[in-house]
Parts: structure tokens; sequence; C-alpha cells
């Protein structure tokens, strides 16, 4: 009985040992999941340029008929968190202005807009030559009002909503590793203009959503 319960021990020993061998190797497939996942080169790249916008939907003329321009600045990081090479989720924040003077019948009129953007891009970088290498990258876009009178209900035309979200688009390429050129457009995926403005015209629930194009220069870093 003794040589038996200890054969019986000893399976069971060695079930034990199999099992943590299992175990050990899952957690170090993991591991080494992650660490290829980051083999491909995070960086963090600060830029700016040029971004302008304008607004669509059956009332987008009831609010506004002609794009605002402006400019942005701001980071993005580039992370790796996949084993497929060149895939990379990229946040960013930026800051963006836009400012417009118009001509009224009553006089001249400016407009100002700041924004506070997080983008958060899914992207997929492909080398073009040992020098150059080109991204197509998409994702959602969140913006917060930072101030400016176009945001003031009843004042300005089109009174905005101090936050809107839109779903982006663009290309980027990098040159020798340090100087990124890009460019994109992004939808309106939210209703941007105030309830309840003063304006006669200025229904409720207007059907309008704000799009941006950019096209700026940033350096990798």
């Amino acid at each position: 009985m003794n040589k038996i319960a200890y054969l019986w021990l000893w399976i069971e020993n060695s079930k034990s040992i199999t099992d943590m061998k299992k175990f050990f190797t899952i957690v170090l497939a993991a591991s080494m999941l992650l660490i290829g996942s980051n083999t491909y080169a995070q960086k963090w790249t600060a830029g700016g340029g040029f971004t302008s916008f304008s607004l669509s939907g059956a009332d987008s003329k009831k609010s506004m008929d002609e794009s605002v321009p402006g400019f942005y600045f701001g980071v993005n990081y580039d992370y790796a968190f996949s084993t497929i090479e060149g895939l990379t989720v990229e946040p960013g924040l930026y800051f963006i202005h836009y400012g417009k003077d118009a001509e009224l019948p009553v006089g001249s009129k400016s407009y100002r807009a700041n924004y506070l953007r997080v983008p958060i891009n899914i992207k997929y970088t492909l080398p073009f030559d040992s020098n150059i290498s080109v991204a197509a990258f998409t994702g959602p876009r969140f913006n917060m009002a930072l101030g400016g009178n176009m945001f003031s209900k009843g004042e300005t035309y089109p009174s905005l909503k101090n936050f809107d979200a839109q779903w982006g688009f663009g290309i980027s390429a990098v040159i020798v590793d340090a100087i990124m050129l890009r460019a994109g457009y992004d939808l309106g995926l939210t209703k941007c203009i105030k309830n309840k403005t003063k304006h006669p015209e200025w229904e409720n629930d207007l059907k309008a959503y704000r799009n941006t194009f950019y096209v700026g220069v940033g350096f990798a870093f």
C-alpha cells in the first residue's frame, strides 16, 4: 500500500510539474509577445500646420456657408501594441485656433474659436525605402472648447457647442526618421450647433456637423 501510495503521489507531482511547465510556457510566450510588440520603434512627434473647418448637414447653410481657417500644434505618441510590424496606436494632444473676419451690413465682425483636441488613431506604417516611410491612419477625435466668441450663445454665428466628436482619416510620411509630413480630413459625428439661440432663423436641434481639413509638418524624436 505504501508503494502504491508513493507511486500515486509521484504521478500527481508529475502532473503538477507538467501543469507548472505549461503555465510558465504560457507566461513566457505572453512576455515574448509583449516584448515583440514593442520592438517596433515607439516615438513622439511634435508638429503643427494649417487647418480649416466647415459645416455639413441639412441645416449647415443656416449656420455657416463658408469655411473658417486656422492653425494647430501639438504632439502624438506612436505606440506599437501588436506583433504585426508597422501597426500602432497613436494618441495625441493638440491646440487648435480658428479665426475669421467677416464684413456685415452693420460693420466687420471677428469670429474666433479655440479647441483642445484629443485624436486616437490606429495607424499602419510601411517603409517606402531606406529613408522614407508612409502611413495611413484612422480613428476618433474629441474636441473641447477653450474659448472664443463662436461659442457664445446668441452673440455669434453659428454658436458652436463646447464639445463635438469626429472620425478622421489621414496619411503621413516620415523622412530620414526625423521629419513628418501629415494631412487628413475629419468628419463630424455629433451635431455642433447650440440650441435656443437668440437669432430667429436658428432653430433648435440643427442638423449641422463640423468637418475639418488639416495639413502640417512635424519632427519625430
